[in-house]
């Protein structure tokens, strides 16, 4: 005889169903957005022309934001969909979206937590930049298994801060 799945079983399976749902819906809009856009708009705007504005006073040479690239004398660093930052933000939010509280503890975490990888991944990519430039054989541990490392941990750490500030939602089942 196989007994009925219990409440907390029930809430884990809706948690993760929700968190798979809105994550893929995540990355379909992402890669609905046009190549021009990302590379012209959101990468320059959002990414490389503040990265080059932080880089610049601590480089001899000019680093100039053109398109999705930083480029000088000594590197260039071309940012391209999946190195972003996006993937990481996308696996936050689904999984603060997923999960059961107030709708003003998932917005203060969603624009805390956006806030955050954002800062880290600009620190990630100013990073790589000098990386490049300077160091140039540490680029692909670093840009592979380093920095992908740290900025999962940091989103699975704030997202367990986080968990643990919530007043989840009483359910009647």
């Amino acid at each position: 005889m196989v007994a009925s799945v219990s409440p907390n079983y029930r809430q884990e399976i809706k948690f993760i169903l929700s968190f798979v749902v809105i994550y893929a819906f995540f990355q379909w809009i992402y890669f609905q957005v046009p190549w021009q856009v990302m590379r012209d708009i959101i990468y320059y705007y959002g990414i490389v022309s503040i990265a080059a504005e932080i880089v610049n006073p601590f480089t001899q040479e000019l680093v100039i934001a053109a398109q999705n690239k930083l480029s000088s004398t000594k590197a260039i660093l071309e940012i391209v969909r999946g190195c972003d930052g996006s993937g990481s933000m996308f696996l936050l939010a689904a999984a603060m979206l997923a999960f059961s509280c107030s709708l003003r503890h998932k917005l203060t975490g969603l624009i805390t937590g956006i806030i955050l990888l954002y800062a880290i991944n600009m620190v990630r990519i100013i990073g790589l930049y000098f990386i490049v430039a300077y160091q140039g054989e540490w680029f692909l541990p670093v840009h592979t298994f380093f920095a992908p490392t740290l900025v999962i941990l940091v989103s699975a750490l704030f997202f367990i801060w986080w968990v643990r500030r919530a007043s989840p939602r009483v359910h009647n089942n």
